[in-house]
């Protein structure tokens, strides 16, 4: 049988069973090449050709694609999220934009406590994520705490400013 071979556009041979098993294992066909011979239906890979039973270059026979068995990849542990790191982090977001109110206050101090215990439970448990949402929740927490602060003394201190005017006008 001869066989036909095409390559980067460019048709090779014909060359015999013989000629092409050789060429095979000297590495000047790969069995990725196109074959087409006499009652074949259409170009096909050169692997496909009955009769080729050419060896890799060194004399390993190459593997087919049947032969090859697909192990499954190992299961990776999903990791779960610390649920009070992102508590954390709600209570510290409506602590931060509510400061003026005395719960959010109290979401703040929140945000906080849940973000300080979910950081020692990531930091106890490695299969637990969530520390940049639990550090953040502490951060965000802090600042909520320290808006709040700033606030009660910024308008307290005016509300006693405005009283102490009152009663020094009156008189």
């Amino acid at each position: 049988m001869q066989v036909h071979i095409a390559r980067d556009g460019k048709q090779l041979g014909p060359f015999s069973l013989e000629e092409i098993n050789r060429q095979l294992a000297a590495g000047t066909l790969s069995l990725t090449d196109n074959a087409w011979y006499e009652g074949a239906a259409g170009w096909a890979p050169l692997s496909t050709v009955p009769g080729v039973t050419a060896t890799a270059p060194g004399g390993v026979p190459p593997i087919s694609p049947a032969a090859v068995t697909t192990v499954p990849a190992p299961l990776v542990p999903q990791r779960k999220t610390e649920q009070l790191a992102v508590l954390s982090l709600i209570f510290s977001l409506l602590g931060l934009f509510g400061f003026c109110c005395g719960f959010f206050l109290m979401a703040g101090i929140a945000g906080v406590v849940c973000g300080h215990v979910a950081l020692s439970r990531i930091k106890a448990n490695s299969e637990l994520e969530g520390h940049g949402l639990a550090l953040t929740g502490v951060i965000l927490g802090y600042a909520a705490i320290g808006g709040w602060l700033i606030w009660t003394l910024f308008f307290g201190g005016l509300a006693v400013l405005q009283g102490i005017s009152e009663s020094m006008t009156k008189h």
